[in-house]
C-alpha cells in the first residue's frame, strides 16, 4: 500500500508554480482491516491533469516521469531519448527541466521499486515505459500543409520511433494523424487532416495514452492491494488544493468545483450540522453564523448549471469557446456568476467559497470531449504492446466496422459522477479534517507571510469552525454506543447490567471523575478531549490485559466484562473473551474457566434488551464429569450492538455461527428444557428465581 505512493505521484504528480511536487490528480485510498489487522487496500483516482502531457503553464513542469526516465542511460538506449529535455516538444520550457527539491534519479529508482512492490512483471514495465517513450517522441512529430485539407508528417523519424514503441505499423499510424475516417448511413469516408487538425489528433492521442497508462497503473496497484474480505476500514481523501492560476480554464473548474463540494460537506457536518444536533438535543448553544456555498454547488452541477451546458456544446460539432460562453451569459443568472468584459468574449468569473476566480472558456469544449479520433483507436488496439492494445478496449470505436450511436460521456459528466460517489462515501464515514496552510509562495522555511495565511484560514472556514468548537463539544455519542464501549473501564465498582443507558452512562462518567460533559435526550456531550483520552486509556489497557490471557497464536475479536459462577458455584466477576478459535471466560485474575470452539458452538442466543447471551455446547465442560453433556453459557451484561459486531467479525474470518435472537427470558429459548435440566445439574439450590422479570435477580454471568 506504501509503495504505491512513490509509483503514483511520479506518474500523476508535476512541478508547478506553486508546488514543486504537486498532486494533478485526486486520490481517494482505503486501508481495509480484518479484525484489527491491515488486510488489504482500495485506491481510487480522480480527473488526472491531462492537458499537462502536451503543455505546461511558464515555469512548470510536465508530469515527473518523464524527467525521471531521461536519467536512466539504459532506458533512453532501449527507447531512441537523449538525456536533454529541451529536446522534446512536451518537456520545452527550460526554467523548470531541474528542479533543486527534487532528485529525479533517485525518484526513478524509487518508482521502479514501487512497480515490482505493486505486481508490475519487467514485460509490464518495458511496455509502459515504451508508450511513456512514444509519447514523448509524438510530441516531436510535426507537420506541414499540402492543401487546405491535407497535410504530410516532417519529422518521419520521430513518428518511426512512436510506432516502434507503441507496437503498431509506422504507416497505419501516420495515416491515422493525417486522416480521419467519416461515417454517413453505411458508408465510410476516409478525408484529409490539415495542419492544425493532424496536430489536434496528435496531441489528442498523447493526452489519452496517458491518461489510460495511469488509469492501467491503478488498476494493477488495486489488483495487487486487494483484499477478499475486511471488517472495516479507514479512507484518506488526499485532493487537490483549491487553484487559482494565471490562466483557469476546465480543468481549474473540476478542481475548484471539488473543493466547494468537500467545504460544502464540511459545513453540513462540521457547522451547520453540530449546531442543529445541540438544538435538537436539548444542549444550550449560542449560534454561530458561517457562509453557505450551497448556491455555488447548484449552479455548477444542477441541471441547466455550467456542467450541462458544457456538455451541451459538447455535441454540436459547429460550437466553439465564444458560444459556449454566450450560452453561460444568457442561461446563469446566480449572482456568484458574472462576465468579465464585452470586449473578452471567453471570459467569466466565480464567486467561489475561496475567493474570486476568472475562467476561459478556451479549450473547455477540447477538454470535456473525448476527442481521440476512431482511427487512433483501432491503430492501437492492434498494437504489439501487450499494455497499449488493452488500453482502448472499452472505447465505443473499437469495434472497428460496427455502427454505434453510442457517444461517450464527457469528462464533465463523468467527473460530476465521480465526485458524488466520493461525497456519498464520505457521508458513510466518521471524518476528520487536515487542513494545510501554505505560509509563504516562495517554498521556503521560516518564512510566515501573515496575510497569505490568514486567507487561507478565511476561505477554509476556521474561523466559524473554531467558533463551533471551541463553544461546543470535543465529543459525543449515543448513550447505548457509550455504555456499550467503556463499562469494561469501571474498576471495584463493576457494572451489573444497567437497562437505562442514559444512567449507565453517568455511572460510568462517575466512576471515571468526569465533570466536563452535559447530557442531552440521546446522547452524552463531553467538552474536554483529555476525558475521552482518558476512557480509552483504560479501554485500552483492559483489552491488552484480555488479549494477553489468549493463547499467542491467537488475535483478539472482542472482549467485556461480565459476572459468572465459577467452579465453587461462587458468584465472581468474570472476563468474556471472543479469540481466534472461539469463546473463552476467564477469572479476572487471568485463569481460564472455561472455552468453546466456534466448531462446537451449537447455538447462540441473545437478548439485548435484558443485556444477556447464551451459548450451547455440548463440548466437554470441566464442571463436568462426563463428557457428552448440554453447556449453556449466560453471559450478562453484553449489549446487542456489542454481540452483533463480533458476529459480523466472525462471519468474515469463515465461522457462520447459528444465532437466534431472542426476545424472551433465557428459560424460555427454544431448547429450554435441556437448558433447565443442566441448570440443576450444575448448580441446584442456587439459581435466579424463575419469574417474569426481565433478568436474573443476582444479575449473574451463569454457568448452566
Amino acid at each position: 500500500m506504501l509503495e504505491t505512493n512513490p509509483l503514483l505521484e511520479s506518474i500523476g504528480n508535476a512541478k508547478t508554480r506553486r508546488n514543486d511536487n504537486s498532486s494533478r490528480f485526486g486520490k481517494y485510498f482505503e486501508i481495509l482491516f480484518l479484525y484489527n489487522d491491515p488486510a488489504g487496500g482500495k485506491i481510487s483516482q480522480f480527473l488526472l491533469e491531462k492537458n499537462r502531457v502536451t503543455s505546461q503553464q511558464p515555469g512548470e513542469r510536465n508530469f515527473h516521469i518523464f524527467y525521471q526516465m531521461l536519467t536512466n542511460s539504459g532506458l533512453r538506449s532501449n527507447l531512441g531519448l537523449s538525456k536533454d529535455s529541451l529536446d522534446y516538444k512536451y518537456l520545452c520550457d527550460p526554467s523548470a527541466s531541474q528542479v533543486k527539491s527534487i532528485d529525479d534519479a533517485q525518484d526513478f529508482a524509487d518508482t521502479c521499486k514501487a512497480m515490482e512492490w505493486v505486481g508490475m512483471t519487467p514485460d509490464d514495465q518495458s511496455c509502459i515505459f515504451g508508450i511513456l517513450g512514444a509519447i514523448l517522441h509524438l510530441g516531436n512529430v510535426d507537420f506541414s500543409s499540402k492543401s487546405a485539407d491535407r497535410c504530410t508528417v516532417n519529422n518521419t523519424q520521430a513518428l518511426g520511433q512512436a510506432a516502434d514503441l507503441l507496437g503498431v505499423s509506422r504507416d497505419a499510424l501516420q495515416e491515422a494523424l493525417t486522416h480521419k475516417t467519416v461515417k454517413s448511413g453505411i458508408e465510410s469516408v476516409i478525408t484529409g487532416l490539415n495542419k492544425s487538425m493532424a496536430e489536434f489528433a496528435r496531441d489528442s492521442l498523447a493526452k489519452s495514452l496517458y491518461g489510460k497508462v495511469f488509469e492501467w497503473i491503478v488498476k494493477r496497484a488495486n489488483k495487487t492491494i486487494h483484499c477478499e474480505q475486511h471488517t472495516t476500514s479507514i479512507g484518506v481523501l488526499d485532493i487537490y488544493g483549491f487553484e487559482i492560476l494565471g490562466v483557469n480554464g476546465f480543468e481549474q473548474l473540476c478542481i475548484n468545483h471539488t473543493n466547494e463540494r468537500l467545504h460544502q460537506l464540511f459545513i453540513e457536518l462540521t457547522l451547520k450540522g453540530e449546531q442543529e444536533e445541540y438544538r435538537k438535543e436539548g444542549i444550550s448553544w449560542t449560534k454561530v453564523d458561517f457562509y453557505n456555498n450551497q448556491p455555488i454547488c447548484e449552479m455548477i452541477e444542477k441541471r441547466g448549471g455550467i456542467y450541462s451546458l458544457i456538455d451541451e456544446e459538447s455535441i454540436f460539432p459547429k460550437a466553439t469557446d465564444e458560444t459556449l460562453m454566450t450560452k453561460m451569459s444568457s442561461n446563469i443568472r446566480n449572482k456568484e456568476f458574472r462576465t468579465v468584459s464585452r470586449q473578452n468574449s471567453k471570459q467569466f468569473e466565480i464567486k467561489h467559497y475561496a475567493g474570486l476566480v476568472t475562467y476561459e472558456t478556451t479549450g473547455m469544449l477540447e477538454s470535456n470531449k473525448d476527442t481521440l479520433f476512431a482511427d487512433l483507436v483501432h491503430v492501437t488496439n492492434a498494437s504489439r504492446n501487450s499494455v497499449a492494445a488493452s488500453l482502448f478496449k472499452d472505447h465505443p470505436a473499437a469495434n472497428k466496422g460496427q455502427k454505434t450511436n453510442k457517444r461517450p460521456p464527457t469528462t464533465c459528466m463523468q467527473y460530476k459522477s465521480q465526485v458524488n460517489s466520493l461525497i456519498d462515501t464520505l457521508k458513510s464515514c466518521s471524518q476528520h479534517y487536515i487542513r494545510c496552510i501554505k505560509p509563504n509562495d516562495v517554498k521556503r522555511a521560516g518564512i510566515f507571510e501573515q496575510k497569505m495565511s490568514l486567507e487561507q484560514v478565511r476561505y477554509l472556514g476556521l474561523l466559524e469552525n473554531v467558533k463551533v468548537r471551541r463553544a461546543g463539544y470535543a465529543f459525543r455519542m449515543d448513550f447505548a454506543s457509550f455504555v456499550a464501549k467503556y463499562k469494561c473501564t469501571m474498576g471495584s465498582d463493576m457494572p451489573s447490567w444497567e437497562p437505562n443507558a442514559k444512567k449507565g452512562t453517568e455511572k460510568i462518567l462517575r466512576s471515571f471523575g468526569a465533570k466536563d460533559f452535559e447530557i442531552g435526550k440521546t446522547k452524552i456531550f463531553i467538552k474536554n478531549a483529555k476525558t475521552i483520552l482518558g476512557l480509552e486509556d483504560k479501554r485500552k489497557a483492559f483489552m491488552d490485559m484480555a488479549a494477553s490471557f489468549l493463547p499467542p497464536e491467537e488475535g483478539l475479536v472482542f472482549t467485556d466484562k461480565c459476572f459468572a459462577f465459577n467452579s465453587k458455584q461462587v458468584t465472581s466477576p468474570s472476563i468474556f473473551v471472543v479469540g481466534g478459535a472461539g469463546f473463552y471466560w476467564f477469572s479476572v485474575q487471568g485463569t481460564m474457566e472455561h472455552f468453546i470452539p466456534f466448531s462446537k458452538a451449537d447455538l447462540l442466543g441473545y437478548n439485548g434488551e435484558a443485556g444477556w447471551m447464551t451459548v450451547h455446547s455440548s463440548y466437554p465442560n470441566k464442571l463436568e464429569e462426563e463428557g457428552d453433556v448440554q453447556v449453556t453459557f449466560l453471559s450478562e451484561n453484553l449489549y446487542a450492538s456489542e454481540i452483533e459486531n463480533f458476529l459480523e467479525v466472525l462471519k468474515n474470518m469463515g465461522h457462520d455461527l447459528q444465532c437466534s435472537k431472542i426476545t424472551s427470558y433465557p428459560m424460555d429459548a427454544k431448547d429450554g428444557e435441556a437448558y433447565k435440566a443442566n441448570f440443576k445439574r450444575i448448580r441446584k439450590d442456587g439459581l435466579p428465581q424463575l419469574t417474569n422479570a426481565p433478568t436474573p435477580t443476582n444479575g449473574c454471568c451463569t454457568l448452566c
